[in-house]
Parts: structure tokens; C-alpha cells; sequence
């Protein structure tokens, strides 16, 4: 009974444990570019300003702590 106990504490513990995907950007995908600057997109996307990724990234650690 015991060692089911413990089968079914670390089945739990497993099922809750979740991966995190890790992703390599290539160094041409990532352009520094500043206020008023004009640029030539390589590959199709977005252009988010420091803002935006500011906001982003702070909204995430909001939710975290909740």
C-alpha cells in the first residue's frame, strides 16, 4: 500500500512538471535599430520597440506571481 502511495505521489508530480522549449535565433534574425534609423528587413516578422518587449516581459512576470 505504501510503495502504490509512492507511485501515485511521484505519477503526480511528473504529470505536473512541465518542459520549457528553448529556440536559437540565427544572429541575422535580431537587428538593433534605433528611433528615426531606416532598415531593411532580411526576413518577413515584426518590429517591436523595447517598450513593447518591456511590457510583454513584465506581463508574464505578473502573471508568475499570482
Amino acid at each position: 500500500m505504501i510503495v502504490s502511495l509512492i507511485f501515485l505521489m511521484l505519477l503526480i508530480t511528473s504529470i505536473g512538471c512541465s518542459t520549457t522549449s528553448v529556440y536559437v535565433l540565427d544572429q541575422k534574425e535580431l537587428v538593433r535599430v534605433k528611433s528615426g534609423e531606416t532598415v531593411e528587413a532580411k526576413y518577413d516578422g515584426w518590429l517591436l520597440s523595447d517598450r513593447a518587449v518591456d511590457r510583454v516581459m513584465n506581463a508574464k512576470i505578473a502573471q508568475t506571481k499570482l
